[in-house]
């Protein structure tokens, strides 16, 4: 096996190999015990504590699940459909930002693409786009046509929610950012989803994104480093776990390109969205968007 494939390999769920925790037969094992980290004795607060909280919560849950549960089951009950097994164009990479929009973050990261003459794909959370109707106008006048794309009304998990809520969901963000859906693209609070979403959405046109790399950025914003649990969930190997623009760059080289997936109320790692890009395109990466057409068969 060449250096590249075992790397490759290390970034999906047999990381865990490499440091020794769990082995890759399929026979699920217990994670280790949660130990104290750095996130959690700091004290100084994030003004998006909670939902950093949230996302962690959900992110071993879903390493959690792969684990433990045969990937048959989880196919089965549509409980990731934000998990891409296609494998990306190669080396085209696509930027993809959830959870805005957000003061003073969406205009940097609009600054940033500008300069470098990037489109991106902004997941917006309709309430969000409700209360900050300028950010909207901002992404929507923004050069190089950067995409919209809805990312439910206040972002709950759709695990925990009825299915008429979940339609809600969808239904809200949609009525406030219609003219902004085109084409519509649908992606999941925590990428988790539902059969009866999946339904409802592809009914109405939509295209459910997930994403290729998980830049992990939410592990990574309060310390600049992760703990164990936290690099097993997003496929951050030992040698970054104090590296987050090091873990981005190497897993779409692992990958080879793919859907890169971000947060806008991250502004630490936000910070870092420049580098990001340098390094990709010094290595020969292309910046496209998930509209252009070899990233069709990744989207669902």
């Amino acid at each position: 096996m060449t250096r590249k494939a075992i790397i490759r390999v290390l970034h999906s769920f047999c990381i865990p190999l490499a440091i020794g925790l769990y082995n890759c037969t399929g026979s699920a094992v217990e994670l280790p015990p949660e130990a104290d980290s750095p996130q959690q004795n700091l004290t100084i607060e994030h003004p998006h504590e909670e939902e950093i909280a949230h996302i962690r919560k959900h992110h071993l849950k879903h390493l959690d699940d792969k684990l433990t549960i045969e990937p048959k089951v989880l196919e089965k009950n549509c409980r990731y459909e934000s998990d891409i097994s296609t494998k990306p164009p190669t080396k085209r990479v696509a930027l993809t930002f959830d959870d805005g929009p957000e003061q003073g973050q969406t205009e940097l990261i609009l600054e940033v693409l500008k300069k470098y003459e990037i489109s991106a794909t902004f997941f917006m959370i309709g309430e969000k786009a409700q209360q900050h109707p300028e950010l909207v106008d901002a992404v929507r006048a923004a050069d190089n046509h950067q995409v919209i794309g809805n990312h439910s009304w206040d972002h709950p998990n759709f695990h925990d929610i009825a299915v008429d809520k979940q339609e809600e969901q969808v239904l809200r963000n949609e009525a406030l950012l219609d003219s902004d859906l085109q084409p519509r693209l649908f992606r999941y609070p925590y990428g988790n989803s539902s059969c009866e979403t999946n339904e409802l959405v592809r009914s109405r046109g939509y295209k459910i994104v997930g994403w290729h790399i998980d830049s992990c950025d939410w592990a990574f914003e309060k310390t600049g480093s992760v703990d164990i649990k936290e690099a097993l969930s997003c496929g951050v190997l030992p040698q970054y776990h104090n590296d987050y623009v090091g873990h981005v760059v190497s897993a779409v080289r692992a990958r080879n390109g793919g859907i890169i997936l971000m947060h806008e109320i991250h502004p630490n790692t936000i910070k870092k969205l420049e580098e990001i890009i340098t390094q990709l395109q010094a290595d020969g990466f292309v910046f496209g968007t998930i509209l252009d057409e070899d990233f069709q068969a990744s989207l669902r």
